[in-house]
């Protein structure tokens, strides 16, 4: 028989069993669906390759302050120094900006703020990534009072500069100062994240005075970009750098201490952050997916070979060999794969649609995620090794079939047994699978739940946050600021307006630390002042706070009096107070620290006037220890002004804008978006994990439930002469019921507490994805015990009911 003959017969006994043919379609549909959808997400995101040489050498390196809850703990040039003299693990090594800056672009009559990356000299040698045109920075690029020059990334000089092959040497305008543009450099280069170009970093922070060259060694800005041997681990990296600060502190006396310890992340870790774990640990759920499907379709198939053994011996007695009886079973269940497959891609396509929703825009690469001809590839590789498992099994029960066994009664006896007995197997892989991913599924909603819950210090809604730049005007920026903000007040929809140097979740785990002393401390010890913890520094107008709904606790907060001939003040969280003074009222006490401001002595005292909520700035999962400055009595730039309104944030967006072109005509107004959508981008990472664990742990469950029903609707159809001769002697039907349940609970039983074993060690790979919830906890595991435990029951209760529930007489005609 020809395999055209054997797809012909293969499709009319899929015809003629449409209840079996639909419901393995629909399971190896739903798995390999899951599973296109996923890898081309992991693919274009995780696997496709940067233009980078080695990058699974590179590391990434700062420092943490523990005890002041600094996740991040910037360096600088000296960090870099001292560590490449003292001997760093690295065999090339660079600083690279923790935050993108920006700068103005005037270009064809239009100002554009762009954002680029500060970085030193040596930091795409670091990268192993050379010019697709002109030059990359050198060491005589990165110098105090140096030339004005850029590298642009591909995707700038594309869009930008129409990608103009002259565009090397020639000049662009940067926030009023001529820049040498030296180089272009590869399409896919996009690190840090959205820079449009990158310039040399001490140019910038050493500019002008002699004296700004002390910046260089005590302004934390940077990361430390490392290339280390292949091999070698982040934690020999870690225990290293950690080791070379400690020899200097103590050949150093006096030296001034930045973090408690270093922290070193790969490159991969850094660029993506918490997507990263949380899309492998998708793709591992949507494989534990696949494998239940395998193992439902297995059973499914096995019921199959265990009735058509009747058909399989008249074949065998007629003179088919046992290979064309393989190969029909294998025609089927490859037709099935193949059917369900092709309607899997068509599923991965919403699936995707979903998955892209649901993740943060801000994903590296997630705009060229696609069902492609390599997602095409995966998927038909992933259907072959589907029917391949799922056929191993009933293939194997196919081979064993005998013409005296298949056309006798034993066909009701050891056949039927061992189809079950295959089956009662493959139904506790699926249990335990199901429940691994139940369990992974219980503590992401709870992680989720967690953040929810979590007081942010502020209300988002109805607030829209936007970012005004100007530089050109003649007046100083906090003054114009104050104009602005009293006009924008006065608009129809506004409720109140402020402004605030960082606004809440701007910059990841990022921003402006700053030192204090206290009084009664002496500026002169070293190790008092090393004790203090780093602070959260903000700068805030009149408004902020109220726009905001951040809780005032005791005192005040900003208003007019202050202003920058008024009395430095300060307030501060309430976590900075019980920190700095524990037990005692912040109230009236006094810090001293930096001015921030051009002309006036470096440090002065302030008086603490207000108290207020802590507000997540630099993540929604932790708090800092937060100061605020009044705008007026600093030079830095109070830019991010956040606007309450009594409708949609959004209506106001053009008044605003408006408003600010009328002050100034330069007036740059961007970064225009409500408060709400910027916290629901920090939460996309457990809300994708949470929905896609959900859909996936509930299909899984699902098709455990079915292969547990049908399991003991097969074990009831072959017991059914048994059940009658039983019941007309009288037994009871709970008894009938009773021992059914028991047999089928045995498998189920094994299945749970396999389940529970794997997840209580697996699910130690999600703690990066857990918030106020342990992998291990207790509540959640109860949980899916007892969900578990219903649906199961449910699932075995329903057949086995009805066998308890038929005459015998009915029975014993139905032999």
């Amino acid at each position: 028989m020809s395999w055209v003959a054997d797809l012909r017969l293969a499709v009319r006994q899929l015809r003629r069993s449409p209840g079996y043919t639909a419901a393995a379609v629909l399971t190896l549909a739903a798995a390999i669906g899951a599973n296109s959808a996923i890898f081309s997400v992991v693919r274009a995101v995780l696997l496709r390759p940067m233009p980078i040489a080695a990058p699974e050498n590179l590391v990434v390196c700062w420092q943490v302050e523990s005890g002041a809850g600094q996740g991040v703990v910037e360096l600088t040039y000296r960090h870099l120094r001292e560590w490449t003299a003292a001997g760093a693990p690295f065999i090339q090594s660079s600083l690279v900006a923790t935050h993108l800056w920006n700068a103005v672009l005037t270009h064809d009559g239009q100002r554009t703020r762009l954002e680029f990356a500060g970085v030193s000299a040596g930091f795409f040698d670091t990268l192993g990534v050379a010019p697709i045109l002109g030059r990359a920075l050198r060491a005589d690029d990165d110098v105090p009072n140096g030339p004005a020059v850029a590298v642009i990334s591909h995707a700038m000089w594309v869009r930008r500069f129409a990608s103009d092959p002259d565009i090397v040497g020639k000049s662009i305008n940067l926030s009023g100062q001529p820049t040498e543009i030296l180089g272009v450099m590869p399409a896919g280069l996009d690190f840090p994240r959205g820079a449009e170009f990158w310039i040399p970093s001490v140019p910038v922070l050493a500019s002008g005075a002699a004296e700004n060259v002390s910046r260089l060694d005590n302004v934390g800005v940077f990361y430390v970009l490392g290339r280390v041997r292949a091999g070698m681990t982040a934690d020999a990296v870690r225990g290293r750098l950690d080791q070379i600060e400690a020899q200097l502190d103590q050949s150093t006396p006096g030296r001034l201490e930045w973090g408690d310890h270093a922290v070193v992340a790969s490159l991969a870790e850094h660029v993506f952050g918490p997507v990263r774990p949380a899309l492998w640990l998708l793709w591992a759920s949507v494989v534990v997916l696949l494998l239940i499907a395998c193992a439902n379709l297995s059973g499914l198939l096995l019921t199959r070979v265990a009735r058509a053994r009747r058909e399989d011996g008249v074949r065998l007695a007629l003179g088919a060999s046992r290979a064309t009886i393989a190969r029909l079973w294998l025609t089927e269940i490859l037709l099935v794969a193949v059917i369900g497959g092709t309607i899997g891609l068509a599923l991965a396509q919403a699936l995707l649609r979903a998955v892209v929703a649901l993740a943060a825009a801000d994903v590296p690469r997630l705009d060229s995620v696609s069902i492609d001809l390599v997602v095409a590839l995966f998927s038909f590789g992933v259907v072959l090794t589907s029917a391949l498992l799922a056929g191993l099994v009933p293939m194997r029960a196919a081979g064993r079939i005998g013409i005296a066994g298949a056309l006798g009664d034993s066909e009701r006896t050891t056949a039927a047994r061992g189809s079950l007995n295959a089956r009662s197997v493959l139904l506790s892989v699926q249990i335990a699978l199901a429940v691994v991913l139940l369990v992974a599924a219980g503590l992401i909603v709870r992680s989720f739940v967690n953040l929810q819950r979590t007081d942010l210090g502020f209300v988002p809604d109805r607030v829209l946050s936007l970012q005004v730049d100007t530089e050109n005007t003649a007046e100083p920026q906090r003054a114009w600021m104050q104009r602005y903000l009293e006009r924008a007040r006065a608009l129809p929809d506004v409720e109140s307006a402020g402004a605030v140097f960082l606004r809440p979740l701007m910059l990841g785990p990022i921003g402006q630390g700053v030192r204090v002393l206290l009084e009664g401390q002496s500026p002169d010890d070293r190790r008092t002042i090393d004790a203090n913890p780093t602070l959260n520094y903000q700068t805030a107008t009149p408004g902020y706070f109220e726009t905001m709904r951040i809780r005032l606790v005791r005192g005040r907060v900003f208003d007019e009096r202050d202003t920058a001939d008024g009395p430095r003040v300060a307030i501060v969280s309430e976590s900075t107070a019980r920190r700095l003074w524990p037990g005692q009222d912040a109230i009236g006490r006094r810090v001293r620290m930096s001015t921030f401001s051009a002309g006036e002595p470096r440090v002065a005292w302030r008086e603490i006037v207000g108290v207020v909520g802590d507000v997540r700035y630099r993540g929604i999962d932790e708090a800092q220890l937060d100061i605020y400055d009044p705008a007026m009595q600093v030079g830095l730039d109070t830019d991010n002004v956040v606007v309450r309104t009594t409708g949609s944030p959004l209506a106001a967006a053009g008044a605003l804008q408006a408003l600010a072109l009328e002050l100034d005509a330069d007036a740059i107004v961007d970064d225009i978006t409500p408060m709400d959508a910027i916290v629901r981008r920090a939460q996309a990472p457990w809300r994708l994990s949470l929905w896609m664990f959900l859909l996936f742990a509930g299909l899984a469950f699902g098709l455990a439930a079915v292969g547990l029903f049908s399991l003991v609707a097969l074990d009831v159809a072959h017991r059914r002469r048994e059940f009658a001769v039983r019941l007309a002697l009288g037994a009871k039907g709970g008894t009938i019921v009773g021992g059914v349940l028991r047999r089928a609970g045995v498998s189920v039983a094994v299945g749970i507490v396999t389940g529970l074993a794997a997840a209580w060690f697996g699910t130690r790979l999600m703690q990066s994805l857990l918030v106020g919830v342990r992998p291990n906890d207790r509540m959640t595991y109860v949980a899916v015990l007892a969900a578990v435990a219903v649906i199961v029951g449910i699932s075995a209760y329903i057949p086995a009911r009805r066998a308890a529930l038929v005459e015998p007489q009915v029975l014993f005609r139905g032999q």
